[in-house]
């Protein structure tokens, strides 16, 4: 008898302490996560009398703001072009983009929050959120929008000198205020609306990447501006062989021309020639003055030179932003350099992968005097009590990627892409643009991406943009004319301040 009161106890107390100790657990442990999940009613609930901040565009343009529906606060979006930026806000799927990076500001739960939400709750007023101020310009927005139609491909815009970006263009998109009741359809389509491929999506670059190339060979000095060569031949290079079809019109050229008809083989060679003594024109014409220098050397040299400054301009590093950004890379890390992949990561190919934004920046490098700017989408935090919170400042940088001479003749090396390359359906009457186009390609069969980079004014630069169409074709045809468009609202509505 005493046996089974004993055991009795035992059962009795190892149940009480498991209880308590689920409870510890889920009352403490897990209680944050717990609250956290959008599932909670209570979360619910209380979201649905936050009436959440505002998202703003650069002019005061409500992008983003609750409306009064009952007794609920709704979540409208008065422009669904800027759904790559503002992503959505759900109280059944969560949130994305500036609504998930900003949340806690937007509902009122921010640090600079807490007693003013304190107040409103002990006087049972609704908490107000604080509004959040963009560098986005809804008329530029629009545009970049409409430029890439139903087309999947992304635009940038982006002040050179500021950093500030104009216009964040990704498509397909989607209406962020029909979120509830498309998320399944969006979220299982393979058209992937709800990826953002202004900053999220790779792709090859194509004769866009040149621009990195010549920014090394022109910042070591290698290359005589004012000597021609000949370029009418193709060349083996690795086992590929690699022409000068794009240029072949102008069969003697200098490297600005060769920049603006986008020659292959003479970005190839100057790949491979990085590491070694310039002048290296008499190793880019067709009759070279003897064995090429990386044929009874390394080619390590040059390859660690194109490494270093494709570094400088961004690639291979985390891009510091207000939404993720997927890493561009110069190739596969676990790929070693050879002759051939050095010479088609030179032109464009390779194993290059880069995204919009990533590109808007490199062309902006020119324009900032040779500097890589810090981007940024939000350049205030508004509280409902008047308090303005600065969160990021205009002006700042990330490296410095090639000297101020340097910058000035790639300035003039896109306008030449313009004015006199294939760069040329970007021309606005008016206003120097420079450009550079690219056809990338993706594989047999496929259709080539199409790209355009480009500044404006050229000799006053207040605008980078980059432009890309997945499997758009090519780059002159297709891409620049839609840079172009934008450019044309942009350069109408944006007036920056101070120059």
């Amino acid at each position: 008898m005493r046996a089974n009161v004993a055991r009795l106890g035992v059962a009795l107390t190892t149940t009480f302490l498991v209880v308590a100790l689920g409870l510890t657990y889920w009352q403490l442990v897990a209680a944050d996560s717990l609250n956290a999940q959008p599932s909670n009613p209570r979360l619910v609930a209380a979201e649905q009398q936050v009436r959440r901040g505002r998202i703003l565009d650069r002019t005061g343009r409500p992008l983003a703001e609750d409306r009064r529906e009952g007794d609920n606060e709704v979540r409208d979006y008065p422009l669904p072009a800027a759904a790559p930026v503002t992503g959505y806000h759900s109280l059944r799927y969560g949130n994305s983009g500036l609504e998930e990076r900003y949340d806690a500001d937007l509902r009122g739960a921010g640090a600079d929050d807490a007693l003013q939400q304190l107040q409103q709750r002990l006087l049972h007023r609704p908490v107000v959120g604080s509004d959040i101020v963009t560098t986005l310009d809804a008329r530029i927005q629009q545009a970049a929008m409409a430029a890439l139609g139903d087309h999947p491909g992304a635009i940038v815009v982006l002040d050179p000198k500021t950093g500030e970006v104009l216009a964040l263009a990704s498509s397909p998109s989607f209406d962020p205020g029909k979120v509830d009741e498309q998320f399944p359809a969006l979220r299982d389509n393979p058209d992937a609306a709800l990826l953002n491929r202004a900053t999220q999506s790779a792709y090859v670059p194509g004769s866009t990447f040149k621009l990195v190339t010549a920014s090394a060979a022109l910042d070591k000095g290698l290359v005589n501006l004012d000597q021609p060569f000949t370029c009418t031949t193709a060349i083996n290079l690795g086992g590929q062989p690699v022409d000068c079809r794009n240029s072949i019109h102008i069969p003697r050229l200098t490297f600005k021309q060769a920049f603006a008809w986008s020659s292959n083989r003479v970005f190839a060679l100057t790949g491979l020639l990085l590491g070694f003594p310039g002048p290296i024109n008499p190793w880019l014409d067709d009759h070279p003055p003897g064995r090429y220098p990386w044929q009874d050397h390394s080619i390590d040299p040059s390859a660690q030179v194109l490494e270093d400054y494709a570094a400088r301009f961004g690639f291979g590093r985390s891009i510091p932003f207000d939404l993720p950004v997927a890493p561009s890379r110069l190739k596969d890390p676990s790929s070693p350099w050879s002759v051939g992949l050095l010479a088609s990561t030179a032109f464009g190919q390779g194993e290059l992968s880069v995204t919009a934004l990533q590109m808007a920046l490199a062309v902006a490098v020119p324009g900032d005097d040779g500097k890589l700017p810090r981007p940024y989408l939000v350049s205030q935090i508004r509280s409902p009590d008047g308090t303005v919170r600065t969160v990021h400042e205009p002006g700042g940088w990330i490296d410095d990627v090639v000297s101020q001479e340097t910058a000035s003749v790639l300035r003039a090396f896109l306008l030449e892409g313009v004015e006199n390359g294939y760069a040329a359906p970007a021309r606005i009457p008016g206003v120097k643009v420079g450009g550079k186009t690219g056809t990338a390609e993706v594989g047999q069969g496929q259709t080539p991406h199409a790209w355009f980079i480009g500044l404006a004014p050229v000799d006053a630069p207040r605008l980078a943009i980059a432009v890309v169409f997945e499997h758009g074709g090519s780059g002159a045809e297709v891409a620049t004319p839609a840079g172009r468009a934008v450019l044309q609202v942009a350069l109408d509505v944006y007036r920056p301040q101070g120059r």
